[in-house]
């Protein structure tokens, strides 16, 4: 493992049930240290998959609570209360909008003590727009995502290197902002250019985006099947001269400083 960044794709699909992709989750490794993007269904098996322990992780950062993005949250509410590794070892922050406070009473509320961690192995941080915090050297910047109103996008910076998680969002320029000079911009295009979704960006507006950001490269991730991810690169390639990469379940990128993002192959 590298001094800097490390992504590995653990979910690169959507709600819908396929073999091939799960739902939304990325692990993030910087400096020796691991952080969970989103948890979507499936994230958990694909994490120790990795050879990374979920007793391990310092952070989870949540982009909203769609269910495709927090399936596997209960699971991690209810090992940190019953697992022993996870009761014992486990020491995570919980990052996310102010709004999923809510989401984590809502489970309690029906699983009891079951689904209410000690504060010691789960510790929450609510961000607003634009608000900053850090974690073993990470640094994070909250950004406005244009999907729901609990949605955030992050920028998460270590060692002078930059990814940009945007996590569900239309397209909007205060997310290339956001993004500016990043390594990586991870975009979740869910639509194609031909059939819009509202709440999510086609693979021309990620493009553009990151054109915009002045970022080094993308990452397309978030498919569903009416999305073929090689036309999606093509299209985000004609308005964007950085890398374009169409995320794959077990894709790993290590951040560079002059190329943006590169395959690493264990």
């Amino acid at each position: 493992m590298p001094d800097g960044l490390r992504l590995t794709v653990l979910g690169s699909g959507s709600c819908e049930l396929r073999r091939q992709r799960s739902s939304p989750s990325y692990l993030l490794m910087a400096g020796g240290n691991a952080f969970l993007l989103d948890m979507g269904q499936g994230a958990w098996r694909a994490l120790t998959r990795q050879g990374v322990s979920p007793a391990m992780l310092k952070g989870v950062f949540l982009s909203h609570h769609h269910l495709d993005h927090i399936g596997d949250l209960l699971p991690l509410l209810f090992a940190l209360n019953y697992d022993p590794l996870m009761h014992e070892t486990a020491r995570i922050t919980l990052f996310g909008h102010p709004g999923l406070a809510k989401v984590l009473e809502g489970l309690a509320g029906v699983f009891g003590s079951w689904a209410r961690p000690p504060r010691e192995n789960l510790r929450t941080v609510w961000l607003e727009h634009g608000e900053r915090s850090e974690l073993d050297g990470l640094q994070i910047l909250a950004g406005a995502a244009s999907h729901i109103e609990t949605s955030l996008a992050y920028r998460l910076g270590f060692g002078g290197l930059s990814l940009v998680y945007l996590g569900d969002s239309e397209y909007d320029p205060s997310l290339a902002e956001l993004a500016r000079g990043a390594e990586l911009v991870v975009a979740h295009c869910a639509a194609s250019d031909e059939r819009p979704k509202p709440g999510h960006l086609g693979p021309t507006q990620a493009g553009r985006l990151a054109a915009e950001a002045g970022a080094k490269a993308l990452l397309l991730s978030h498919f569903y099947r009416e999305v073929d991810p090689l036309q999606a690169v093509a299209a985000a390639g004609k308005v964007f001269d950085g890398r374009v990469l169409a995320a794959e379940d077990g894709m790993c990128l290590d951040l560079e400083p002059a190329a943006g993002a590169k395959l690493h192959k264990s």
